[in-house]
This record gives C-alpha cells, sequence and structure tokens, in this order.
C-alpha cells in the first residue's frame, strides 16, 4: 500500500487572516501530525504562484494527499482539482476547507479562540484526506428518465426543469397532495410569493404566461409533458446499475377518481367521521374525506384510512354525482425504468418539546412557526386571524423567541 504524504497549504489571503490567526502556531500544530510531510503558507494557492507550488509538489512526488485552506474555497476547489489532475494526481485526493468564512471572521473578537478552531478543522481535513481513496470517471449509457422522491417545493422544481431538458419525470410523494412543508407555510418574506411558488415551465403548455414564478396552480405543473405525478406512493424496490435502475413504486389508493372528481363538496359535507387536521397543525378538524386547501396537487380529495368508516358508512359513495368514490380501491404497484434518481425527501419541524424551557405543551397559547403560518395564512383554520389557540380569540400581544441554528420558533400569544 503507497505510504501516505500529506501536503498541507495554508493560504492567509495576503495576511488578511494573519490578523486574526496565529499561522505560526497553526503551522506548527500542522507538521507534528502523522503522515504530513509538507506544509507550505502563501496568500493564495488557487492561482499563481501558489498553485505552482502545490502541483509542483504532486509532480516530485512529495505529496499523494492534498488539504488546502483557503478564502475562497468554491472558486478555488475547482482550480485546484483541475490543476491536480493534470500534475497527476487523482482529483478525488484533495480536501478544502475555508478558514475565512467558516473561522476566521465570525470569531475575529476571539483570535486565540479562532487559532484553536483552525487547527481543529485542519486536523479534522487532514484525517479525512487520508481516509480518501481515488475514483475514476466512468462513462456509460444512461436511461433518459429520471426519478424523483419527495413532491416538496424542492421535488417540484426539479422535476419541472428535467421535464423541459426532455427526460420523462417520474415524480413519487408519499403523501396524497404534493408541496409538503412549503405548502402550509403560505408565504415566504421578504417577496410575500406563495411558499410553493416554482418557476413557469420552458415547455409550451397551453393558457400559460411565462413569467419569472408562479403559484403551482398557474404554473402548469400539472400539464407539462414528460412528467409523471404519483401521490400517495412510495418506492419500495430499486434494482439495476447507474444508469438503468429499475424502480418498482406502491401507490396507496385514494379511493377517489382523479378523473371523475368535480371537487363539489358533498362528500366532505355529509362524512360524519371528523379528526385533527394536520396540515392546519390542528387548528380545527377536517373530515375522513377531504383535500388540502387552496395550493394542491392533485386538486381531489382523498379518504384517510385511519378515519374513515367505509362500508359502515358509505354516506359519501351515495351522494358523489359523478361516482367517482370507489370505496374497494386496491394498492397497486408499478414498475418502471429511469436512469438517476434524485432524493429530494425535505425536512421536518424541529420539535420543541425537547426544550424545556419553552414549555411549549405545557401552556396552550406557545405555538411553533408552522402553526403560526397556518393562522396567518387567510385560507389557514383561522381565516388569516392570529388567535389564542386556549380560547380561540384575536391575540393582543405576541411574544417570539427564535433558536439559533435550529428551525424553530417559540412564540408565546396573549
Amino acid at each position: 500500500m503507497e505510504k501516505l504524504k500529506v501536503g498541507v497549504f495554508l493560504s492567509d489571503g495576503a495576511e488578511q487572516l494573519s490578523k486574526i490567526l496565529n499561522f505560526d502556531a497553526i503551522t506548527n500544530h500542522v507538521k507534528q501530525i502523522p503522515d504530513v510531510t509538507l506544509v507550505a503558507r502563501g496568500s493564495e494557492f488557487w492561482q499563481g504562484e501558489g498553485l505552482k507550488t502545490l502541483t509542483e509538489a504532486v509532480k516530485a512526488k512529495e505529496v499523494n494527499r492534498i488539504v488546502v485552506a483557503e478564502t475562497a474555497p468554491k472558486l478555488a476547489e475547482v482550480k485546484i482539482v483541475n490543476a491536480v489532475e493534470k500534475a497527476g494526481l487523482n482529483p478525488f485526493l484533495v480536501e478544502v476547507i475555508d478558514l475565512k468564512d467558516h473561522c476566521a471572521s465570525p470569531h475575529r473578537n476571539n483570535p486565540k479562540e479562532a487559532t484553536e478552531k483552525a487547527k481543529a478543522m485542519l486536523t479534522g481535513a487532514i484525517e479525512r484526506a487520508k481516509l480518501l481513496e481515488p475514483l475514476e470517471k466512468l462513462e456509460f449509457p444512461a436511461v433518459k428518465s429520471v426519478l424523483i422522491i419527495g413532491g416538496g417545493i424542492a421535488g417540484m422544481q426539479a422535476a419541472e426543469d428535467l421535464a423541459d431538458l426532455g427526460f420523462k419525470v417520474h415524480l413519487v410523494e408519499k403523501a396524497p397532495f404534493l408541496g409538503g412543508l412549503a405548502a402550509r407555510a403560505g408565504r415566504f418574506f421578504p417577496t410575500d410569493d406563495c411558499a410553493i411558488c416554482i418557476q413557469s415551465p420552458q415547455s409550451d403548455v397551453k393558457t400559460i404566461t411565462h413569467t419569472s414564478r408562479k403559484c403551482v396552480y398557474r404554473s402548469g405543473f400539472s400539464e407539462i409533458p414528460n412528467l409523471d405525478i404519483l401521490t400517495n406512493a412510495k418506492v419500495i424496490a430499486v434494482e439495476g446499475v447507474p444508469g438503468n435502475y429499475k424502480v418498482t413504486v406502491e401507490k396507496k389508493p385514494r379511493y377517489v377518481d382523479e378523473l371523475k372528481c368535480v371537487r363539489c363538496d358533498q362528500c366532505t359535507t355529509i362524512c360524519p367521521a371528523e379528526v385533527p387536521d394536520e396540515y392546519n397543525a390542528k387548528l380545527k378538524k377536517r373530515k375522513a374525506i377531504y383535500m388540502n386547501l387552496p395550493n394542491v396537487h392533485p386538486p381531489t380529495y382523498v379518504i384517510d384510512e385511519t378515519a374513515c368508516k367505509f362500508m359502515d358508512c358509505g354516506k359519501c359513495v351515495e351522494v358523489c354525482p359523478t361516482k367517482a368514490i370507489d370505496l374497494k380501491q386496491k394498492t397497486a404497484n408499478e414498475t418502471f425504468n429511469v436512469g438517476s434518481i434524485i432524493v429530494a425527501t425535505g425536512f421536518q419541524e424541529y420539535n420543541p418539546n425537547v426544550i424545556k424551557e419553552y414549555h411549549y405543551g405545557d401552556y396552550p397559547n406557545i405555538v411553533t412557526h408552522l402553526e403560526l403560518a397556518r393562522m396567518i395564512d387567510g385560507f389557514g383554520p383561522t381565516g388569516g386571524t392570529i388567535v389564542k389557540p386556549s380560547d380561540r380569540k384575536p391575540a393582543k400581544r405576541i411574544v417570539m423567541r427564535e433558536n439559533q441554528g435550529l428551525y424553530n420558533l417559540r412564540i408565546n400569544l396573549s
């Protein structure tokens, strides 16, 4: 096995960083780390003499792993990786870190602590570099179709962009409706755009005027050619090799025919079963047969299996004017081939119960960001009025506390 020889190249940004970081202490620290055979310091290592120093070390076989601390890592990494490859080293044996924005700048008032952090960052980067293995680029034919797992805003935008490029796209969402958490957030600051506004497709979708961003309804999303949308579905099997995967998707029944449903609302009016509405942060109840409003795809009702009494009731079947409801629908599997897979499964709101001093759950008038968002939404459970969950009366005072670094907002209404 080839002996590890790690080269560490420290950029001080034309001595800008040396006003905060003690580079002499950092250099001495790095030299003590096993398998480090070369430590160099300069103004920059992604161009000019600095890059020349780096590539000459590679050509001379002085190093076979590269760690670079740069001030502009995004741009630097591309230049360094390309230069290293031309010099004869596998480009996947390079590690680039940012000592400026991730260390010096945020800790400028504490130079000693900043220097210690820089040592720790470099130690971690060096140890990671030791574990890197050379990878080879492969070229192989790929099926011109894509599976996207997750129908939130990220998955929807990716699906639209790829379909516009001519790919066959299968968008799979486990929930009955697209949109994810963004759909519940209402509108976003500072533009006040709908949270699930997406760019209008470039393809020729009739009746669609192309502007920068549009609501999912007006974007023509569901009519984009080459786009297959599977809601209430999940991937249960993936087989094959890169470029040619065989995917099996399990599609749960909606119990409502999307083509027949005319959204007359007679089914929800007569349905006797009610449960807390998760979409509206449980601030109101919904029926066992329901549809999220207003930004929703597909714009068709779905039956909640956990709430519906099915054959013991059947009132919705009796009143449906188009016979769209079928309580005997079964789960079905669908199989197709794709060349690549995108996982866009989103995130979850941070659980504020973990932070005991927030007292979320102890006091009913302490709510989360999403719960507040559902109130502010004019189509939400309170019609746009911020109310106190304890008595449903309008709140007169609001106290907010944000927990930095976590997707959580504590709001006290009184």
